[in-house]
C-alpha cells in the first residue's frame, strides 16, 4: 500500500492551484481560451474583472463609453455569449468613479455612489440574460444601463442641478 507524503500532497495542491488560474480555465462555455477579451476582463471569482482603471474620471468615462458602444454592437450582432465581459468591465469602471471624483459636490457624489450599485446589479442581469441567450431581456437590461449611466454622467456636467 502506497501513501502520499506531505511533500507529494503539497506538490499536487500547487499543481491544481496553478491550473485553476490559467487562461484555459474559462468561466463561460464556448469561450475561446486566451482570447484578448477573456484576458482583459475576466479573473477568478464570480464576475471578477481585471479591468484597468484610468487615472481620471474623464478617462474612466471614455473607457465606459468605449465598452458601452462595443456592448451595443455585441447585442445587436446577437453575440450574447460575449455580453458578460463588457458588462463587468463597465461595472468595474463605474465602481472606480467615486474614488476619482472627489471634486464633486457631496450630493452629486452620493448620487454617483448610489448609481454604482445599480450598474453592478444591471451587469449581473446582463450576464444572466446573455448566458440564457435572452435577446429581449439583454436589450432591456442594456437600455436600463444606458439610462443609469446617463444619470451618473449628469453629475459631472457643469451647471447640472441633479
Amino acid at each position: 500500500m502506497k501513501f502520499l507524503t506531505v511533500s507529494t500532497f503539497g506538490s499536487i495542491m500547487l499543481l491544481i492551484a496553478g491550473m485553476a488560474g490559467t487562461p484555459g480555465a474559462c468561466a463561460h462555455e464556448g469561450e475561446e481560451p486566451g482570447t484578448e477579451s477573456h484576458l482583459a476582463t475576466e479573473s477568478p471569482g464570480e464576475g471578477g474583472s481585471t479591468q484597468e482603471i484610468p487615472e481620471t474620471a474623464g478617462g474612466i468615462w471614455q473607457a465606459i463609453d468605449q465598452h458601452a458602444a462595443e456592448l451595443e454592437k455585441v447585442i445587436q450582432g446577437g453575440m450574447l455569449d460575449k455580453v458578460h465581459h463588457l458588462a463587468f468591465a463597465i461595472r468595474d469602471l463605474a465602481a472606480a468613479l467615486p474614488e476619482h471624483s472627489q471634486g464633486l459636490p457631496a450630493d452629486k457624489l452620493a448620487k454617483v455612489k448610489g448609481n454604482v450599485k445599480f450598474v453592478s446589479t444591471l451587469a449581473e442581469r446582463l450576464d444572466t440574460t446573455g448566458d440564457a441567450n435572452d435577446m429581449a431581456g439583454t436589450q432591456a437590461n442594456f437600455d436600463k444601463l444606458k439610462k443609469v449611466l446617463d444619470g451618473m454622467r449628469a453629475s459631472y456636467q457643469k451647471g447640472s442641478s441633479s
